[in-house]
């Protein structure tokens, strides 16, 4: 199905055909995801919108959770020396247990 025409009723509602709806997972009354983008009207549903985030989140912790984790440990070094202590070992110990978790 690539494109159906449909009409927006005078409360603003827009009917979503039967097919379109089947096709998106689309439930009667339930909630849906409205982007704009490009000059266009992209409906989705909650599930797609939440499993996309989901990917992204992912992607994003596996890419840079690793830099994250090793700026956060630098930091904490240049705030001891700033502070003229030194890195408390607990914070060490998270660091290393939290790079652990995820693998690295």
């Amino acid at each position: 199905m690539n494109a159906t025409l449909s009409k927006i009723d005078a409360g603003g509602r827009l009917i979503i055909p039967a097919q379109a709806r089947k096709a998106l997972s689309l439930e009667s009354g339930g909630p849906v995801v409205l982007t704009l983008v490009d000059g266009e009207l992209r409906v989705r549903s909650v599930a797609s919108a939440m499993a996309e985030l989901q990917t992204q989140a992912s992607s994003f912790l596996s890419d840079d959770g690793a830099s994250v984790s090793a700026f956060l440990t630098s930091r904490r070094a240049e705030a001891a020396k700033e502070q003229g202590g030194s890195i408390d070992t607990q914070d060490q110990a998270v660091a290393t247990t939290t790079e652990s978790d995820r693998g690295a």
